[in-house]
């Protein structure tokens, strides 16, 4: 089973609009162009919520303006081969992308919502189906403004509902109890025997392929996610991130931590972004042809991950207030 984790790479080689053009037209469109000049210093996150913080009106208010404003910039623009062939091999895409240029290649205005569960500002059941795929939003969509991920506030408020949905569950109004990622109890085929279940779960099970993103720390939720993929006794499937580039590139701060949490960096070098990703695709297909199933559990991988008591039997000081269990292999 694999999985696309897709971002806004492929789009910018389509000639989409990038971040910092954007910016700048906002910083205009809301009177405040002294903000540009540390654009390239100043993540995105930061400066929506710089942006909304000068304003003298509601914050609140001021934040939904914004978010229309971006929205409205955002050109929805042709799919390029690069965005079929990439997407192609694919049932599961997630994309932190907001607007719907995968759907429109493989649907056209075909597409429909499909959540799993009714959201306004958050997205963990955020899917829409294109023929056969399920494309999930993982930090909103440009149809419904007030659930783009933008501001840091939003960010850490994503990561909030992540983490409870994969530890002590989520409240749903339509349940009377908490909602909790079926994969942590050790439920892989969720899909046959969930109702409502989130891109969270194909994240933490499915070999993961991520393409066109640049990982930027302030990605807070995507990096805890990894962090938790690799920290899991249980885990099922691999990590593998392509990294496009005209020239070649050293190891990063990115990358050196990606190689920690056992990601596959995959470099891939041509002499156009277009052509970067079309050579992304043939990795892809190697890859996914190397890995057909799932990982299985090792015992070895239980024995490095679970906890294992400290054997003390050597020891000549007497514990008369507490008692530690020694297993017979434990022993030295």
């Amino acid at each position: 089973m694999h999985s696309l984790l897709l971002g806004n790479g492929v789009n910018r080689a389509a000639l989409q609009k990038d971040w910092t053009q954007i910016l700048r037209e906002l910083a205009a469109q809301f009177e405040a162009d002294e903000l540009i000049h540390h654009l390239g210093s100043k993540p995105l996150s930061m400066f929506i919520e710089e942006l909304c913080a000068r304003s003298t009106g509601v914050f609140r208010h001021t934040e939904h303006a914004v978010k229309v404003a971006f929205a409205k910039m955002l050109e929805q623009i042709t799919p390029i081969e690069a965005h079929q062939r990439i997407c192609d091999p694919f049932k599961v895409i997630l994309t932190t992308n907001y607007d719907f240029t995968i759907e429109e290649a493989f649907a056209g205005p075909l597409y429909n919502p499909a959540f799993l569960y009714p959201e306004s500002r958050y997205s963990l059941f955020r899917r829409y189906q294109a023929g056969s795929k399920d494309i999930w939003h993982i930090h909103g969509d440009s149809a419904r403004p007030s659930s783009m991920v933008l501001g840091y506030d939003q960010y850490a408020g994503s990561l909030q509902k992540i983490r409870n949905y994969v530890t002590e569950g989520v409240k749903i109004k339509a349940l009377d109890y908490r909602l909790s990622s079926p994969v942590k109890n050790g439920v892989i085929e969720f899909e046959s025997n969930r109702s409502i279940y989130s891109w969270v779960d194909h994240f933490l099970r499915d070999h993961l392929h991520i393409v066109g993103l640049g990982m930027d720390f302030t990605e807070i939720d995507l990096w805890w996610l990894l962090l938790h993929k690799r920290r899991r006794a249980n885990q099922t499937g691999r990590v593998f991130y392509y990294q496009a580039g005209l020239t070649p590139s050293e190891d990063t701060a990115v990358t050196s931590l990606m190689k920690s949490l056992n990601v596959e960096v995959i470099h891939v070098i041509a002499d156009s972004y277009t052509e970067c990703y079309l050579r992304i695709a043939d990795e892809i297909e190697c890859r996914i042809k190397a890995y057909p199933e799932l990982l299985s559990l090792s015992e070895k991988c239980i024995e490095q991950d679970s906890y294992q008591p400290i054997g003390l039997s050597k020891s000549k000081v007497k514990q008369r207030s507490f008692r530690f269990s020694v297993n017979s292999e434990d022993r030295l």
